[in-house]
């Protein structure tokens, strides 16, 4: 079993405007549920605790986000993991009948892991070597294509150190939402994420951060709430590591047994991605350096975390 803790801020500006939300943290235990005779593994991933941190001008959010922050403890997310380090078939199990923003919530804790996941290259590869990534983001029903450039930065035993960059654009679309046409154009956006996978406990220690932006046009008579064009900005800051130490109860913006703040060296410092997962396609292009030992893409698949 691997613990781990996942931290993550969510901001929407609509034409500049927009509004503060605490930061998201929820502590997460992985085991694997089931291994397949291809090496995959089916990944059993149980929310045991969250909370619920302040950040400037997020105040009068917080008691709505910690009703939702608790309503999805207990609950249990599994995904598939390749021997490649592909993750996909996320799906969250409850019998319970959850509100629409605390869904929404566990869809975005699911896509944050599969943002820091290290999609592996197909062959075995030595420090300083790159490689990329081609999917499909269908982000909250924009479709867009996004290319990512891993580069390996170190290898330590089991442990590799990593960093991503990664473009984003979208072709002009037509949307409906609620019977109303959303014509969506300009979109594009950027990310970055380095960290440290260790490979035989498949756990993260790594931040990732991005912005992505769409143009929409709401197509509706002349004077309809919401009609017109804007531009709308989703930025995300995510952190993924082993949790940190208790604090004692009373520490100033946590709540009772919440998890303590986290420390100034930890936080993100820009915003990242956001959006639903990816639907991710083999990567391709990896060159290999012979100044280095070799990591392999399989090395992890196979090992408990």
């Amino acid at each position: 079993m691997t613990t781990s803790e996942l931290a993550y801020d969510l901001d929407v500006k609509n034409d500049g405007q927009g509004s503060t939300m605490p930061t998201l943290v929820v502590e997460l235990e992985t085991t694997v549920d089931d291994g397949l005779a291809d090496g995959t593994a089916k990944l059993r991933i149980a929310v045991v605790r969250t909370s619920v941190r302040d950040r400037p001008g997020s105040e009068s959010a917080r008691d709505l986000m910690r009703a939702e922050a608790a309503a999805m403890r207990g609950v249990v997310i599994t995904e598939m993991l390749a021997p490649d380090g592909k993750v996909w078939d996320a799906r969250i199990q409850t019998t319970a009948v959850l509100p629409d923003k605390v869904r929404a919530a566990l869809d975005r804790v699911t896509q944050s892991l599969e943002r820091m996941a290290m999609r592996l290259p197909s062959e075995p590869v030595g420090v300083g070597a790159t490689w990329r990534e081609r999917k499909t983001l269908p982000q909250g029903g924009i479709r867009a294509i996004s290319e990512t450039t891993y580069t390996l930065v170190s290898i330590t035993g089991d442990t590799v150190a990593y960093a991503t960059t990664g473009l984003s654009t979208g072709a002009p679309q037509t949307l409906e939402q609620d019977g109303t046409k959303v014509e969506v154009t300009n979109t594009h956006g950027h990310s970055e994420a380095k960290g440290t996978i260790d490979l035989s406990r498949y756990a993260f220690d790594g931040a990732a951060t991005s912005t992505f932006t769409s143009t929409m046009n709401v197509v509706a008579p002349e004077g309809t709430p919401g009609a017109g064009s804007s531009t709308v900005e989703v930025t995300m800051a995510i952190r993924l590591r082993p949790p940190a130490d208790p604090a004692p109860d009373g520490v100033p913006g946590v709540a009772p047994g919440d998890p303590p703040p986290a420390r100034p060296s930890d936080a993100p410092t820009a915003p990242a991605r956001a959006g639903p997962p990816a639907t991710r396609t083999a990567p391709a292009d990896a060159t290999r350096s012979a100044a280095a030992p070799a990591v392999r893409s399989t090395h992890g698949a196979h090992k408990a975390p």
